[in-house]
């Protein structure tokens, strides 16, 4: 499971899963995977959503007719069975994946400046800059306004004369760092935020996660190591 843990891997295949190309036996196992840790559940719905448009974008395919007439013979009909626009998960029956994986990459880039609907949620893929096989996610969402912590065990340090404290970075590297609170290793992993700070999140880059002496008063900006960062995105 160790690998899994390592965002290089586990992205590419949660790319992969909510796109359709991991198949077989590998998506089976990504599958249980995903249903015992709740970080990959996390990115791999991250990656549906973002891709979810795709499917708008896809031209209309009309699978062959010996596949509706073996689906009228196997149920019993007595005539064929009218052809329907497919969706985004039959298609892989028809179009090839290098046809589907030229298409989605050229959407990608619409998806991203397609800016005219308001986010539900945002995410984080946090990782550490020093151990690579460190990472978390962080979720917010607007129905709960909250931020939600999604990490293996031992994402964060038990140390007692330090404490992980949640960093807002401004697109414009000419405003402070906003912070948001702290985080204990074992402790809650949610953060109630109010309307501002939600309606702030547009103009946020990324997160990050410094460790701040306790024996110290908070400061307006980091002063401890930063132990995990990652870009923001809307979703």
């Amino acid at each position: 499971m160790k690998r899994y843990q390592n965002p290089d891997i586990f992205e590419y295949l949660a790319m992969s899963y909510a796109l359709g190309t991991l198949q077989g036996k590998a998506r089976l196992r990504f599958e249980t995977l995903m249903s015992k840790h709740r970080y990959l559940r996390a990115v791999t719905d991250a990656y549906q959503q973002q891709f979810a448009p795709l499917v708008t974008l896809l031209p209309e395919q009309q699978p062959p007719a010996r596949v509706w007439n073996a689906i009228s013979k196997e149920l019993n009909l007595g005539k064929v069975a009218s052809p329907q626009k497919n969706w985004l998960t039959g298609l892989w029956h028809y179009l090839p994946v290098a046809a589907f994986a030229s298409i989605a990459a050229s959407a990608v880039t619409v998806l991203m400046l397609n800016t005219g609907n308001q986010p539900n949620a945002y995410m984080a893929s946090m990782k550490s800059p020093v151990q690579h096989d460190k990472m978390m996610v962080a979720m917010v969402y607007h129905e709960t306004m909250e931020i939600a912590f999604d990490m293996p065990a031992g994402a964060l340090p038990a140390d007692s004369g330090m404490m992980p404290t949640f960093w807002c970075i401004p697109k414009n590297k000419a405003m402070p760092p906003m912070r948001m609170g702290t985080l204990t290793a074992g402790g809650a992993m949610r953060m109630p935020i109010d309307k501002k700070a939600w309606k702030d999140l547009a103009d946020i880059d990324a997160f990050a996660i410094s460790l701040e002496p306790m024996d110290q008063p908070a400061r307006d900006i980091p002063q401890g190591k930063i132990i995990y960062t990652g870009e923001l995105a809307a979703l």
